[in-house]
């Protein structure tokens, strides 16, 4: 009701200063008879009052759509009325609701075309990769061990493009199981065997004799540990020889830690090092960061709704710490 009069305030004024002047123009005339000025002065009042009535009922809806705060359903468009005003912004509001509606099946085509084109690269991108360690793998010489370390740099770098491309699909493209928890993580550790090797890190494990089970998507939670463990190896070398993986179950989680103790990350840099492209000053001196691999972490924590922590000194090592909320150990039914 107020943007209403809000809206008609203007013709409201300009009908009481035309009452007004008509009032005082019989006055100076001679018509003085009180009566009769009042009586053309309240007919122009109920008049204007007669016609904002009836646009009020016209246009109620078109108002109360105005003032409504926003809802989920943005593409809904309501039919605001019989007015002509009402009957034209609901023309709008369809010609812009399908022409919105046709970007965005443009846009969600362009988008899976892009990442279907992606994956198909990336996979092309491992075969030769694959060749290439076969040729070597005979081979233990410096040059072939530098070889290997950017090998490894290449394979990361394409898990990276990968995983970054579906991860605005991520909805689409995930699937929650029972994961045991140790042994899950004794074959990620096999897995980056080679990596261990070469940078001389030797991973200590710290696990209970329950096999403890988590439920999350095993995919997506193997490129998470992959990036922690890929930073934490990158970061100590030279530095440490050391690599602390625990499994600790707690009142209402498993945690897994990962603790390395290499250059750490300085107090200016924790709170941005999730942000996307942020390097750091690490990243500056060593060359290594592209600023992607924890803002995908993050972003993949939180779409699995599992919590992340991080902690770290400078010169000291840093500890990544994932807290899973559901839980049963292996051996229960």
């Amino acid at each position: 009701m107020k943007l209403f009069l809000r809206s008609h305030l203007s013709l409201i004024l300009v009908t009481l200063i035309q009452g007004i002047f008509i009032f005082v123009y019989y006055w100076f005339l001679g018509f003085q008879e009180l009566n009769h000025l009042l009586y053309v002065f309240m007919m122009q009042v109920i008049t204007i009052g007669i016609y904002l009535i009836y646009r009020w009922i016209q246009d109620v809806k078109l108002y109360r759509w105005i003032k409504q705060e926003t809802s989920d359903d943005e593409l809904y468009v309501p039919h605001l009325g019989k007015s002509t005003l009402a009957e034209s912004i609901y023309e709008r509001q369809s010609v812009l609701k399908e022409s919105y509606e046709n970007n965005i099946q443009q846009v969600k085509k362009d988008l899976n075309e892009r990442v279907t084109f992606t994956n198909q690269w990336v996979h092309q991108m491992k075969t030769p990769l694959s060749v290439i360690h076969l040729m070597i793998q005979d081979h233990d010489e410096k040059l072939f061990q530098d070889i290997r370390k950017e090998l490894y740099r290449l394979e990361e770098g394409l898990k990276t493009v990968l995983y970054s491309s579906r991860l605005s699909m991520f909805e689409k493209d995930y699937s929650i199981e029972k994961i045991p928890l140790q042994s899950f993580m004794n074959d990620i550790i096999m897995e980056n065997k080679r990596l261990f090797i070469q940078y001389k890190i030797f991973p200590r494990k710290y696990f209970p004799e329950d096999n403890l089970c988590v439920y999350s998507d095993k995919k997506w939670l193997q490129f998470v540990i992959g990036q922690i463990i890929s930073n934490a190896v990158k970061y100590s070398a030279d530095k440490s020889s050391i690599l602390n993986i625990k499994i600790e179950s707690q009142e209402k989680y498993i945690m897994l830690e990962i603790q390395d103790f290499g250059v750490g990350i300085p107090s200016q840099d924790i709170r941005r090092v999730f942000e996307p492209y942020f390097t750091g000053i690490n990243g500056r001196l060593y060359h290594e960061s592209t600023g992607m691999g924890l803002y995908l972490v993050r972003e993949i924590m939180h779409k699995l709704q599992h919590e992340i922590e991080l902690e770290s000194d400078i010169g000291q090592g840093t500890t990544f710490k994932i807290f899973f909320k559901e839980y049963i150990p292996s051996n229960r039914n």
